[in-house]
């Protein structure tokens, strides 16, 4: 499996589950909606390429009616939006705001190969209400209630989370909103001390998984860092520190943490994840090692191999490494973990150690340490 590195973005989603049947005892004809467009030319953009997903589902897709019926598709004609205006602003990730545009739209339908798969409006358009399943704040579905347009915004663009259904916009359901997209981070963490502890268990500290390097300030002449957890482990790290960089954490890491920071030092760089949320006040912050790039040819592993050597020492170390491109990857079952031993002419240049999470690494993530 390719790792590219530290998921950087959120993934917001949209999903339109298709067309609902018709409620029970629907009317035969609804009024035509009212209201007003009073949003951003960017906002409402976006609603129409949501309105545009939709159509194209419709078009192309298609959805099951009846048994007998099987997959029918629809025609739209023209789309219009019939209302689109800010009706509440909260707060989101990365210092952003997740804005809730009331939405209404029209659809016109071509001939219709049954009149009673949609409810339709005194000039024969399929309202948005009635006829579409959307889902709500947790992700159920939902056929009837206001539908919102789901904005994030920053001081970049403006961006679509989707559409949602509310029968009621109430604070709680915001709060639920929120929570479905990870906000605030750490509402879905398990603070259950089992599950603390198996957090703790998989990032416990394993000597195979380190790179040794000389510092003659210690008693036995050198210092250890590795993947997983040591308390104070860059202390006795001798290559010249740079400085570090850090962004909020996210996808699976956000789980559990809240920032992932980079440690940049001579030939070395560190990355790691902070802000465990499972930490107490008493104790020191659990930060484990995720993934470390090493171009210090006096930095070894476990099984004495450093920048500078062959491939033939790399294999004699680590039989079971496999080439993919230009990289010997030592990746043992039963373990997320990896070494990837970066080769050109035959030289081993550069040794990145990683924990992929939810699998291993057989390509670099493309961290280039500072020239030793």
């Amino acid at each position: 499996m390719k790792k590219t590195g530290i998921l950087i973005v959120v993934l917001l989603l949209f999903f339109a589950a298709g067309c609902g049947a018709p409620v029970e005892e629907p009317p035969d004809r609804v009024p035509v909606s009212e209201g007003v467009v009073d949003a951003p030319e960017a906002v409402v953009r976006w609603a129409q390429y949501e309105i545009d997903q939709l159509v194209r589902m419709l078009e192309t897709d298609g959805f099951y009616g009846s048994e007998e019926a099987g997959l029918i598709t629809v025609d739209i004609l023209d789309s219009r939006i019939i209302d689109l205006r800010l009706e509440r602003e909260l707060p989101f990730h990365q210092e952003s705001t997740l804005k809730l545009y009331a939405l209404d739209f029209r659809l016109q339908p071509g001939e219709l190969p049954d009149k009673t798969l949609f409810i339709l409006d005194e000039e024969s358009w399929i309202p948005s209400d009635h006829n579409f399943i959307y889902g709500d704040a947790n992700g159920a579905e939902l056929q009837q209630g206001q539908l919102y347009l789901l904005i994030t915004e920053s001081e970049a663009e403006p961006f679509s989370a989707g559409i949602r259904r509310a029968e009621v916009l109430t604070d709680e359901w915001s709060k639920d909103l929120q929570a479905y997209f990870g906000y605030p981070p750490g509402v879905h963490f398990d603070d259950s001390p089992a599950a603390i502890q198996a957090i703790h268990d998989y990032w416990k500290w394993d000597e195979e998984w380190c790179f040794t390097m000389p510092n003659e300030e210690w008693a036995d002449g050198d210092w250890s860092t590795g993947l997983g957890y040591a308390h104070e482990w860059g202390l006795g790290i001798p290559y010249e520190f740079f400085g570090w960089e850090e962004e909020p954490a996210q996808d699976l890491v956000a789980l559990n943490f809240a920032i992932v920071q980079r440690r940049y030092y001579k030939g070395l760089t560190v990355v790691t994840f902070d802000g465990f949320y499972g930490d107490d006040q008493l104790g020191p912050n659990f930060s484990p090692i995720q993934y470390i790039a090493c171009t210090q040819p006096d930095c070894t592993t476990s099984r004495g191999v450093s920048v500078g050597d062959t491939v033939e020492a790399v294999q004699t170390a680590y039989p079971e490494a496999f080439w993919n491109d230009e990289v010997l990857v030592y990746a043992p079952e039963g373990t997320n973990r990896s070494i990837l031993f970066i080769v050109k002419d035959g030289t081993v240049v550069q040794i990145d150690m990683a924990d992929g999470l939810d699998g291993q690494y057989t390509t670099p993530a493309g961290i280039i340490p500072t020239g030793a």
